[in-house]
Order: C-alpha cells, then sequence, then structure tokens
C-alpha cells in the first residue's frame, strides 16, 4: 500500500507544473520582437529606367540647355565633357543654371559606377537648385 500511495503522490506532483513563468517569458520576447521588427525602414534605390513607352523621350545630350555630367567606371566625373572633382558639381552646376535657369541636368553613370556617386551627383544638383534632373543609361 505504501507503494501505491507514494506513486500516486509522485504523479499529483508531476502534473502540477507551473507554466506560467515560461509563458511571461515567452509573451515578453514576442512583445519585444513585434516593437523592433515595426521600426525596420527598408529604403531602395531604384536604378532601372522606367518604362519608355509611358514617358517623353530622355533629354538630348546635343541640347544647349542640358548640363552633361558623366560618371566612368572609376567614378571619375565629367562636367560637359571635362574631367571636374565630385566636390566642385555643385558650383559648376550654380554656375551652368545661373547662365541658362532652365538648363536641366542629365547625369549619365556607367555601368560599373557606384550608386553612391550618382546620388552625390544628384544632391549636390539639388543643393545648386536644379530641379530638372534626368539620369539615362551608358551608350
Amino acid at each position: 500500500m505504501k507503494t501505491v500511495a507514494s506513486s500516486l503522490k509522485r504523479k499529483k506532483d508531476e502534473s502540477s507544473i507551473d507554466l506560467t513563468p515560461m509563458l511571461d517569458v515567452v509573451f515578453i520576447l514576442l512583445i519585444f520582437f513585434v516593437v523592433t521588427a515595426s521600426f525596420v525602414k527598408e529604403s531602395t534605390l531604384n536604378v532601372q529606367g522606367q518604362d519608355p513607352n509611358n514617358n517623353p523621350p530622355p533629354p538630348s545630350l546635343d541640347d544647349p540647355q542640358n548640363v552633361l555630367i558623366q560618371i566612368d567606371a572609376r567614378d571619375q566625373i565629367f562636367f560637359n565633357q571635362e574631367r571636374i572633382d565630385i566636390s566642385a558639381i555643385r558650383a559648376r552646376v550654380a554656375s551652368a543654371r545661373a547662365e541658362n535657369p532652365v538648363a536641366s541636368i542629365v547625369i549619365q553613370p556607367n555601368d560599373n559606377s557606384t550608386a553612391n556617386a550618382l546620388v552625390t551627383i544628384m544632391n549636390s544638383s539639388r543643393e545648386a537648385g536644379a530641379t530638372d534632373i534626368s539620369v539615362i543609361e551608358a551608350n
């Protein structure tokens, strides 16, 4: 009889495990991951051009109103066929816009140039007051 009573008592003790602390930890982790995941914001840069059937043709490079800025494969900058430093873009664009306020900026990056150079040129052009900035693909 003693063995039967002790085995019943042991079963009763094993079945009364309290799961509340474990559930508290799981819910706290769940709340933590939900809150941190909601603040993740991905930003991308769309490098591909838009559908040419729906848009007007890109500005012509032969148009004297356009300012051509080219980026070669080594991220060297050419402003109207003249090599310049990337820090001089804002001043050059500002002077070109002073001569012709309706001039549009045409940026032609190389397939192997970095997006950092393109974004830096676009930001410098905007700071110089240019509003019409186009990016065309290299020939």
